[in-house]
Parts: structure tokens; C-alpha cells; sequence
């Protein structure tokens, strides 16, 4: 049970700090200076300052990550994100075949004996479940930023707040479900949210989501709004398949029951919506269904246009 990350956590990552101190710091950048843009203790960068690794066997492709990202701090273009992004990405790539593929094989000898490919197809993308969560978590991102961006999905916010859900056709479980932790909220009349989207964070849409599932397979995102009546019509003057349920109910495997009872078939051309009456202290609410986050943001849009209309 030991994986390459073993090898990054005690190579790849002291090379590249060590080498990267030391670029600063011929660029005239005091220890402080580095510490504070390496995000790392002056006491740190002075022991990476004394360490050598010319005989290292990745030293050439660290090296050349260095370089980039002290120019990059130096000229004052980087950001976190970058930075990270390109940290992983040539760690990754010295994982597939490289020269940390290499080295974990001659410390374990028995993954050379079995012609191990693990980070290949791991990282390479061919293994099906987690190129697919990279999907669904790609999507519901770009749905959070249409709707962040929006001016007029505001006006659907229910006082419970807003959440938006999505998974992949495998998804079993919450833990499967991604939404926004917190919900999506309001500050002063725009759309926020104060986390980014996180498997398992929605506990009640996402189970509405997996009941759903049971008998619509081709939604894989719902969206909650306010369920006010005008919201509603303009949802189904956009064409929304809405069903209405009798009476207000809060626990998911509830909705989805009552709304089978209704045997609306999805369509291809459709999104599907779930509309829950209010009740004393409880606020109506409108779900609404479909195969991706992004077109469930882009019809919330529509409904906030025609609201404006």
C-alpha cells in the first residue's frame, strides 16, 4: 500500500520549493519576500535555500515548472489557482509513463511484475466514473456562474434559498449528488453563493434528484425555485412539463411518489418540473428537471426574462 503520491510528497514537492526558493532569490527576493509568496515559513525557504539536487532525476522537468512560475510571480501574474494548476498538471504528467512512474516502479518491484497502469488510467481519463464526475462537476460550475451572472434569476430565489443539483447516470447515493453547500443565496438583489459546488452537499434536492431518477433516468440536475404562481406559468409558457402535487410535502421520497402518480413521461424536447403548493408557514416551491445544469440555469434565465417582460 504504497502509492506514488509517497514519492510526490517526498520529491517532486521539496525539489520544486527548493528550486523555486532559489530562482527568487537570485532574482533579488529576500527570504521573507519568497515565504510569503511560496506560502510557506522564512525558516523553510532558508533549509530549501541550503539543499542541492543537481543529480536528481526530476530535476529537468521540475526545474523547467520553477523557471515558469518565477517569472510568473516575479512579473505579478500569478494566482493561487494557476499556480496549483500547473503544479498538478506536470505532476500528473511525470505520474503517466514519466519519470515518478519510473521511480515507483523500481521502489515496488512487484507493480514493474504486474506492468502496472494505474495513474494512467486514472489521470489519463480513461476510467468512465471519474471522467464523468469531472463532467458533472464542470457543469454544474458553469450553471453557478450563469446563474451568479444573471440579473434577473433573482426573482426566483425562494425565501428557503435556491439550490441547483447534478450527478451522473451511475449515482447511487447523496454522496453522488453535487450541489452547493449553504444553498444559493441573495446580497443585496444578486445571486450568491459562499462555497463552490461539493459532492453530497445537498442532502434534501439531491435525495429528490435519485427518487426522481426511479422513473425519469434521463434527469440528471434539478433545480429549486420559489413556487409562486407566476413563476409557475411562465415556467409552463416556456413549455416546462409541470405536475402540480395536491398538497404541500417536504420529504422527498413523498414528492416523487405523489408526482408518479401523475405519469408524465419525459420528453427529449422538455424539461420536467415539479411544482409543491405552500402551506401555512411553508412556501410553494417549483423543481425543475432535466439532463444537464447548465440548461436548467439557461431556462431559469428564460422564466426571469419573461417575469421582466
Amino acid at each position: 500500500m504504497r502509492p506514488p503520491c509517497e514519492l510526490v510528497q517526498r520529491d517532486y514537492l521539496p525539489l520544486l520549493r527548493s528550486l523555486l526558493a532559489k530562482k527568487l532569490n537570485e532574482e533579488g527576493k529576500s527570504q521573507n519576500q519568497i515565504a510569503e509568496s511560496m506560502g510557506i515559513t522564512q525558516a523553510a525557504v532558508s533549509k530549501y535555500l541550503n539543499q542541492t539536487s543537481e543529480k536528481h532525476p526530476l530535476l529537468r522537468a521540475v526545474n523547467e515548472l520553477a523557471t515558469r512560475m518565477a517569472s510568473e510571480i516575479i512579473s505579478g501574474t500569478s494566482r493561487s489557482d494557476i499556480l496549483v494548476r500547473e503544479i498538478c498538471s506536470t505532476c500528473m504528467g511525470l505520474r503517466i509513463g514519466s519519470e515518478i512512474c519510473v521511480m515507483h516502479r523500481e521502489n515496488i518491484a512487484s507493480l514493474a511484475e504486474v506492468d502496472c497502469d494505474i495513474c494512467s488510467e486514472l489521470l489519463g481519463g480513461s476510467n468512465s466514473d471519474l471522467s464523468s464526475r469531472a463532467e458533472t462537476l464542470s457543469d454544474i460550475r458553469d450553471a453557478l456562474r450563469l446563474l451568479s451572472d444573471s440579473t434577473v434569476f433573482g426573482r426566483l430565489v425562494p425565501q428557503v434559498r435556491a439550490n441547483i443539483v447534478a450527478c451522473n447516470k451511475n449515482a447511487k447515493s447523496v454522496a453522488d449528488v453535487i450541489g452547493i453547500p449553504g444553498r444559493i443565496t441573495l446580497v443585496e438583489g444578486r445571486v450568491r453563493s459562499f462555497s463552490g459546488p461539493k459532492f453530497g452537499a445537498s442532502t434534501h434536492t439531491a435525495s429528490l434528484l435519485l427518487e426522481m431518477r426511479k422513473s425519469w433516468s434521463q434527469v440528471n440536475s434539478c433545480l429549486c425555485i420559489s413556487g409562486q404562481s407566476h413563476i409557475v406559468e411562465s415556467a409552463k409558457t416556456l413549455g416546462v412539463q409541470i405536475i402540480s402535487l395536491n398538497r404541500s410535502e417536504s420529504n422527498p421520497r413523498d414528492i416523487a411518489n405523489a408526482a408518479k402518480l401523475k405519469k408524465m413521461k419525459p420528453s427529449s424536447r422538455k424539461l420536467l418540473g415539479i411544482h409543491v403548493p405552500g402551506g401555512i408557514g411553508v412556501e410553494p416551491i417549483l423543481y425543475i428537471f432535466g439532463p444537464r445544469a447548465t440548461g436548467l440555469a439557461e431556462e431559469a434565465e428564460e422564466i426571469g426574462r419573461l417575469l421582466d417582460s
